[in-house]
Formats: structure tokens, C-alpha cells, sequence
């Protein structure tokens, strides 16, 4: 498993911890990967020492993935992290490793994020509008129950944007409307792009799979 995924893949595609179920099943998968490490590396800990860390690896992951653990470990036991200073608690050493990897992570998600500036600057700088990126602007303009801008011979970005007060103010209702996988596009969509709508449609997923499991 080490050898499919990245940093990169688990930052665009992979669903952050606190989406996927139930705290304590989740925890138990933690616990797997950290006896995982444990016992690849040789080393030797007692049960309640692997399930304090799977614990706490578990709030600080929370808005992260299981796949960052899982990498974060690997980089731990390949060299790629830096070294931490001495301490004779392995549960201290852990964590001051996570601080390593969500500073490198961090390093990742902003090269990410520049990447989708300068493709969405490039994007901008097209005025003309193709009568099929419009077809699509329009079908996502429906999907979301935003006002419609009528077509004109030349697509204006600045008005486009006027919009996105009203779409904001209204996501938290029109969001409820989606289908499930509607709603998990729109928050890819948005992750890196719109914060708050971001937050908004994550908090209505949230809310459907505590409906789901009852909670």
C-alpha cells in the first residue's frame, strides 16, 4: 500500500479521517498501521502503548487522511523526515514526527495550490467562451440554484464572481439538494478554491453520514 499512494493523491482525492465512520473503528485502523511500523522496524512496545498513539494520531489526522499516516511513518522509517531530538518516550517521538510531515505536507498542498492558480490565471486570460464551456457553466449554475448569466459574445470573469455572494448565502440550503456524489465533487471542487463553500458542503456531508450511522 505504501508503494500507491502519495502525498499529492492523498491531499486531492483521499477523504479526510474525520468523514469515514466511527471514531473507534477508526482508531483500530491506526492501530494497525502503528503495529505495522512496530514490528518492521523490530521494535518492541506493550498493547496499550500502540493504542494511547493510534489515539492520539487520531486527533491530530482527524482532517487529514489515513493514507498521511501510513506515508508519514514510511518517511519516518526510510529517512525522509527530518530527525527529532532525543526523548526516551516513543509516543513524544512519534508526535514530534507528525510536526515534521504536516510542515512537508504543507509544502506539497502550497506547490498544489500555485499550480491551480496559474492554471486558473491562464484560464482567465481566454475571454472568449467556447459554446460548450458555456453549456457546462450553465448545467453547474443550475445544479447549485444560482442565478443563470446569460450568454453574450464575450464571457465576463468579474461578473461571474458578482455571483458568489448569493451562491455563499444560499449554499448552506441549496447544498441539501444535492445527490451524495454531487456533493463529494463539489467539495473537491472548492477545497483549494473557496474555503467557506468548502466548509459549508463538507459540514452538510458530515451531517448525512451521522444520519447514516445514526448518530
Amino acid at each position: 500500500m505504501e508503494q500507491s499512494i502519495s502525498i499529492k493523491e492523498s491531499i486531492i482525492h483521499t477523504p479526510i479521517i474525520s468523514t469515514q465512520g466511527k471514531k473507534l473503528d477508526l482508531i483500530k485502523e491506526i492501530i494497525k498501521i502503528v503495529e505495522f511500523y512496530v514490528n518492521i522496524t523490530g521494535k518492541k512496545f506493550e498493547n496499550y502503548q500502540i493504542h494511547v498513539l493510534a489515539g492520539d494520531l487520531y486527533f491530530r489526522f482527524k482532517n487529514d487522511t489515513l493514507d498521511d499516516i501510513i506515508m508519514m511513518f514510511k518517511m519516518i522509517r526510510t529517512g525522509e523526515l527530518d530527525k527529532v531530538g532525543y526523548t526516551d518516550s516513543f509516543n513524544e517521538k512519534i508526535m514530534l514526527y507528525v510536526d515534521l510531515y504536516m510542515n512537508y505536507k504543507s509544502g506539497i498542498r502550497e506547490k498544489i495550490i500555485n499550480d491551480e492558480k496559474r492554471e486558473r490565471k491562464k484560464a482567465d486570460a481566454k475571454i472568449e467562451m467556447s459554446d460548450e464551456a458555456f453549456a457546462k457553466f450553465t448545467e453547474l449554475q443550475n445544479m447549485i440554484k444560482v442565478p443563470i448569466l446569460k450568454k453574450a459574445e464575450t464571457f465576463s470573469i468579474k461578473k461571474a464572481l458578482g455571483s458568489l455572494d448569493t451562491y455563499l448565502e444560499t449554499l448552506p440550503e441549496t447544498c441539501k439538494k444535492l445527490s451524495d456524489s454531487d456533493l463529494t465533487y463539489e467539495i473537491k471542487r472548492t477545497q483549494y478554491s473557496n474555503k467557506t463553500a468548502w466548509e459549508i458542503l463538507l459540514s452538510e456531508q458530515l451531517k448525512r453520514k451521522e444520519l447514516k450511522n445514526g448518530n
